[in-house]
């Protein structure tokens, strides 16, 4: 596969296989020695978009481009959802439950069902 602008070529490929729409899941906080976790997915059009150029992996942002880029994403998003898991119910049932149920969760709560969900080598086990 060529590379394709906003290292989308998976997402892009998946979709002009019939596979789509492609739903993104990922989550923020695991590396975290106490504290909420939070898990997001979304769907994008399938096209490049200009905005988001710089988007790329969430840890290589700076907290203000990462506070810019949310909203844009939100906007752009052909359909998007927010999970957030306290420490609590971490403590309760540990850190890999947590973030593998949070993705259940940020899936099913998108009003668009995803013909192929990528994440960021987790299996999670009842997504397609």
């Amino acid at each position: 596969m060529r590379r394709l602008k906003q290292r989308r070529t998976y997402e892009l490929a998946l979709s002009k296989a019939g596979l789509g729409p492609v739903a993104g899941v990922d989550e923020a906080g695991r590396g975290a020695c106490c504290g909420p976790i939070t898990i997001a997915t979304c769907i994008m059009p399938n096209r490049p978009i200009k905005e988001l150029a710089e988007l790329s992996d969430s840890k290589k942002l700076t907290p203000r481009q990462r506070e810019r880029l949310f909203p844009l994403i939100k906007d752009k998003a052909v359909d998007w959802s927010v999970v957030h898991i306290s420490a609590g119910d971490i403590d309760k049932r540990g850190i890999q439950h947590a973030n593998i149920s949070g993705m259940r969760r940020a899936v099913a709560r998108l009003d668009i069902r995803p013909g192929y969900v990528l994440s960021d080598a987790l299996f999670i086990p009842g997504l397609t």
